[in-house]
């Protein structure tokens, strides 16, 4: 098949997309479908990633692979696949490297029974084409980091998967949560930095991993804690046996996670990621209040919490303002940009009564560039608005990112190279407000003051907004971590 190069700016519409979400399950008898609950998991994992699926479940010989495009439903619209095996992975994807094809869907299968590997990926490695020359050798059927990152596993030196990984690590630079099949054995590795999220918990006698908790209480599991930075997770019938086998001076999860990605009902870090955002609209109201608008209205679905808190905290009634349609999928329309704007449209409606001859206030949780919003403003003052205040939960986006979002250019960015009142102008906004850093950093650390700002760049990237954030030094780039033996 053809790998096509996918049109970003139609598939956007404007919002940030994460890249990867990942699950594992082992279990010691073969008590339930593996494959069923693998599929069931990457449902609750969708938002994460939705142009393809895949699952691999080992059955006590080899690996097999069920992987296609589109999204979870899609994939597996006959039902999970007959594999039937006691540990397996899945994997969804949104490509932000590579393009838009099967080829570089995961997960990834390498190597060659008894040694073969799946591995499956949530992140970015930065270097992946310079450890792609490393093996001129190697015939790749992808263009994806993930499958650089496998046969480089794989051809590493070591009788072990954890020798294998510990040779490799020093070698990758940006983030990753890795969950890998090996040797009838699932495996987790995160990142020294812990830049991706990754869970750890249990189903009855089964052990299981996503990069959100909601992913495993959804399957009637318990959330036992996260997935350490650099700490490399085995489980098989000896049980489970943990290592860190990186370290780094500094940790750098990503803050968007908290902002937008994660779902509200994931638990990151021992915080609620719904009562983070609810703590990230009551500081913004703090910072950026309006008392005499009519009503507050959030943007679906991430920044309904923090409307939500915003409005407690003005003493202002919520409001539905926008309905997001049960139906709405992404689709892969021609580059018209008539049609565009008509899917937009679509995505959207708008409750007449709550916005004709008021004055609100709408909270969403960022501004990419801007082009939405400024759709959405328009409809709102079609639709009778008097005025219509905008307020965001975070800083201005004006950098790029390296680590799993798909931000490759400041050039995308319209606070990189606008004031805030030039953007509130461009959008048709009375008033725009913006998160500050510091309230930010309070919010996420829970201090105040110099020492959240200090906390907050020990422990979060946030190169988003400030350069200063990026984990990595832009003049060099070695990590700042180094293996644990």
């Amino acid at each position: 098949m053809l790998c096509k190069p996918v049109d970003y700016n139609l598939l956007q519409m404007d919002a940030l997309h994460e890249e990867c979400g990942v699950i594992g399950i082992w279990q010691p008898r073969e008590v339930f479908d593996t494959a069923n609950y693998l599929v069931l998991g990457l449902t609750e994992l969708q938002h994460r990633g939705q142009e393809s699926a895949g699952i691999a479940v080992y059955d006590g010989n080899s690996i097999h692979t069920h992987i296609g495009m589109g999204k979870v439903r899609e994939v597996f619209r006959d039902g999970p696949p007959p594999i039937q095996g006691k540990t397996g992975i899945g994997h969804v994807r949104y490509s932000t490297t590579g393009s838009s094809c099967v080829e570089n869907a995961g997960p990834f299968l390498v190597g060659q029974h008894p040694l073969q590997m799946a591995l499956a990926h949530n992140g970015n490695i930065s270097n992946s084409e310079e450890l792609k020359a490393l093996m001129p050798d190697e015939t790749f059927v992808s263009n994806t980091d993930s499958e650089v990152v496998a046969r480089l596993i794989i051809r590493a030196p070591g009788s072990s998967l954890a020798e294998k990984l510990c040779s490799v690590v020093p070698m990758l630079r940006g983030a990753y949560s890795f969950v890998m099949l090996y040797d009838g054995k699932l495996y987790a590795l995160r990142d020294p930095l812990g830049m991706r999220p990754l869970a750890f918990g249990k189903i009855g006698d089964a052990w299981i991993l996503a990069s959100e908790s909601a992913a495993i209480e959804k399957l009637g599991g318990e959330y036992i804690r996260d997935v350490l930075p650099g700490e490399l997770v085995e489980i098989g019938r000896d049980g489970v046996r943990s290592k860190i086998i990186a370290s780094s001076d500094r940790h750098a999860f990503c803050v968007f996670e908290y902002i937008y990605f994660a779902g509200a009902a994931t638990t990151i870090e021992g915080k609620y990621v719904y009562s983070v955002r609810q703590a990230l609209g009551r500081k913004l109201a703090q910072e950026h209040p309006v008392f005499d608008a009519d009503l507050v209205g959030g943007v679906p679905d991430s920044a309904i919490p923090a409307a939500i808190a915003y409005a407690s905290e003005c003493g202002l009634p919520y409001e539905e303002v926008f309905i997001k349609s049960r139906y709405a999928e992404r689709s892969f329309i021609k580059p018209d940009q008539r049609l565009r704007r008509l899917e937009v449209d679509l995505k959207f409606s708008i409750v007449k009564p709550n916005v004709e001859d008021k004055k609100i206030v709408i909270v969403d949780d960022s501004i990419v560039r801007g082009n939405t919003m400024k759709r959405a403003v328009s409809a709102l003052r079609r639709y009778g608005a008097k005025e219509v205040h905008l307020r965001i939960t975070s800083p201005p986006l004006k950098h790029p990112c390296y680590y799993g979002i798909d931000i490759k250019s400041d050039e995308d960015l319209i606070a990189a190279h606008s004031t805030v009142q030039e953007i509130a102008d461009y959008i048709g906004v009375d008033s725009l407000g913006y998160l500050s850093l510091q309230g930010l950093a309070e919010v996420i650390t829970d201090k105040l003051g110099q020492e959240a700002l200090s906390l907050f760049h020990a422990t979060h990237c946030y190169g988003c907004f400030d350069a200063v954030g990026y984990p990595y030094s832009k003049l060099s780039p070695e990590p700042a971590y180094s293996s644990s033996t």
